[in-house]
């Protein structure tokens, strides 16, 4: 797959960059299930990843979780750094994320639940495995 990502016949692509990021979660659930009887602890064990790739003159951006990605870009001849986001953090306590979990889980009330002044995931994880994916031209 990273072959094919970073050298297919069409060069990066959102499309190769999502299979990425879905093997990557295939694996992880995969050793969970692996090792649920010895440290079902790591269940509860959230991630977040940012991917930046440069092909063509084209900036691909991806995160998931609770990371952004924040470009620093000179402004005039000041040198002043101006921030500016590229991507927003993909977490449960954005309404959109919280109701996409709902309707991934329409017989878990539980799925999402308000700890502590925050929205968790089954009341322990506060990010979501899932992905936004945001292209930016030169």
């Amino acid at each position: 797959l990273d072959a094919e990502i970073s050298s297919g016949p069409q060069g990066v692509t959102c499309d190769g960059i999502q299979r990425a990021f879905l093997a990557t979660e295939e694996s992880f659930i995969a050793l969970v299930s692996q090792l649920w009887n010895t440290r079902p602890d790591i269940a509860t064990t959230g991630s977040c990843c940012l991917v930046g790739v440069v092909c063509q003159q084209t900036l691909y951006v991806a995160n998931l979780g609770d990371s952004r990605v924040i470009l620093g870009k000179k402004v005039g001849s000041t040198g002043e750094i101006a921030a500016i986001s590229l991507s927003t953090e993909h977490n449960a306590n954005v309404d959109a994320v919280r109701q996409e979990l709902q309707a991934q889980h329409p017989n878990d009330p539980q799925i999402v639940i308000l700890k502590h002044g925050v929205w968790r995931i089954k009341g322990i994880i506060q990010v979501n495995l899932l992905q936004r994916f945001q292209i930016f031209l030169q």
